[in-house]
């Protein structure tokens, strides 16, 4: 009997464990996109080819490189930093740097930036070496650097994540009629599986040399990628959108990606712990509710330490009753719709230090829409029919870009809407029709004038569809 008994305990503790490890599989999703770890190995190369002797000198590219090898160094890069390389030591630097990439092992991030002379022939695109005599279009391949067998080799090395720079094309040094294409700009690429390429400028364009001594793509990269929490995409566009608006409009940045994780040059600071966030609101509204509040729910935290003192201090000259609970919730939660960046943790506070407190049930709400938005942004659920269009008209109301309701039809109010708002935005999407991209781009747009500045920019244009005149 007593056997009997041990074996259908044993069998249901083994169940137990089955059922947890088949749930905590389920909650790893296939698809589910991951961040690379702040502490994957980093390495990066950086060329810098200024002094062709055939070409002639260019002034940036070597100061360039060497920002941008300080840069990096900066974010914990190992970084090699070469300059002025003829075509087999070009062919001979990536391929080294691609064996000590594979070396490092899968979880490596590595990065290779170059600046120089670069060119596009028969939709290809080449770095140029410095020892370079181009005469003939049938010179380019076997006098160039094949950007494409660039990114591939780097592909190859079966690590996680390779970011491949490119600050070419300055101006146009090649004889005539060596490229009818166009010698200028570098076409944008194709997607190569784990590679992440970005070119200073399209095709047809040069990059220009700046003011400074360095040029506007790489002096705005170098600031881009040192700015806390920003996703290789988001830096890459912030780079795009400075370059672009400070050469107006004539040098416009390109990437090409095919990656499945995020990355951050630097990582966002991880959310404050509730136990800070409430030492936060106490000293913001000194409030001695929410400080003895701290005292009682995080008597050990180093928060409630400092509280201590204060709360002996407003005691002393205190002549009122401290305030309730339920008023310590409405300031918390207060706090939580005031902050500049409103995240679903401050919400998250409020539900549960005053669970039973009307406000509670709001916060609770705030926070579930905070995470939808975000799991949105990351591609997440599609919406589609009137329910999408309801969710665009709202960005557009809240940015100022239409008149009108909520109303779900998409009708001549909306489609100009979605007009007005793509000039705000650098993601491009189809403003005649409601797409999950044109929401994406809209729920991304944080300027607070909005539609309201185009008065100055936006062009009396319109555009018949479907025998309707659409204009801004």
């Amino acid at each position: 009997m007593r056997k009997g008994f041990l074996r259908s305990v044993l069998a249901g503790l083994l169940t137990l464990l089955v059922v947890a490890s088949s749930l905590a599989a389920s909650e790893r999703k296939p698809g589910e996109r991951r961040t690379v770890a702040s502490s994957a190995p980093r390495l990066a190369l950086v060329i810098g080819n200024a002094n062709y002797p055939k070409l002639g000198t260019l002034d940036n590219p070597g100061r360039d490189a060497a920002l941008m090898a300080e840069k990096l160094g900066q974010l914990g890069f190992e970084v090699t930093a070469v300059a002025d390389r003829d075509l087999k030591s070009m062919t001979s630097d990536v391929e080294e740097f691609s064996r000590k990439v594979k070396q490092r092992g899968p979880q490596t991030v590595s990065l290779l930036y170059y600046a120089g002379h670069g060119l596009e022939n028969d939709s290809l695109n080449y770095l140029v070496p410095v020892n370079a005599d181009i005469r003939k279009r049938a010179d380019i391949p076997h006098q160039s650097l094949s950007l494409k067998r660039v990114a591939d080799r780097l592909a190859s090395a079966g690590n996680q994540l390779n970011i491949l720079i490119v600050d070419a094309c300055r101006d146009n040094p090649f004889p005539a009629g060596i490229a009818p294409s166009g010698t200028l700009g570098l076409v944008p690429m194709g997607a190569v599986y784990g590679v992440f390429i970005a070119s200073s400028t399209g095709s047809g364009k040069i990059a220009f040399d700046g003011d400074d001594g360095h040029s506007p793509y790489t002096r705005a990269l170098a600031e881009a990628i040192a700015t806390p929490g920003e996703k290789l995409e988001d830096v890459f566009k912030s780079v795009r959108r400075h370059v672009r608006l400070s050469t107006r409009e004539q040098q416009i940045p390109w990437e090409s990606t095919a990656l499945e994780f995020d990355f951050y040059f630097v990582p966002p600071a991880p959310p404050p712990s509730q136990s800070e966030q409430l030492f936060a609101a106490a000293k913001e509204t000194g409030n001695l509710a929410l400080y003895e509040l701290l005292i009682e729910r995080f008597p050990s935290s180093p928060e409630a330490a400092e509280a201590r003192g204060i709360v002996a201090k407003l005691r002393q000259g205190a002549s009122a009753e401290p305030a309730t609970a339920s008023s310590a919730a409405a300031l918390v939660l207060s706090r939580a719709k005031r902050a500049q960046t409103q995240a679903p943790e401050a919400y998250d506070l409020v539900a549960a230090l005053f669970p039973d407190a009307p406000e509670a049930e709001e916060a609770r709400a705030a926070a579930i829409r905070l995470r939808e938005i975000t799991v949105l942004d990351s591609a997440g659920p599609a919406y589609e029919g009137r329910e999408l269009v309801q969710m665009i008209q709202e960005q557009l109301l809240r940015l100022g870009c239409m008149q009108g309701e909520r109303n779900g039809a998409f009708e001549a109010p909306t489609v100009q809407g979605l007009r007005r708002a793509s000039l705000l935005s650098d993601e491009p999407y189809l403003w005649y029709r409601p797409t999950m991209a044109a929401l994406r781009a809209l729920k991304k747009i944080a300027s607070p004038d909005g539609c309201g500045r185009q008065q100055m920019v936006a062009s009396p244009r319109c555009l018949r569809i479907n025998g309707e005149d659409y204009c801004p």
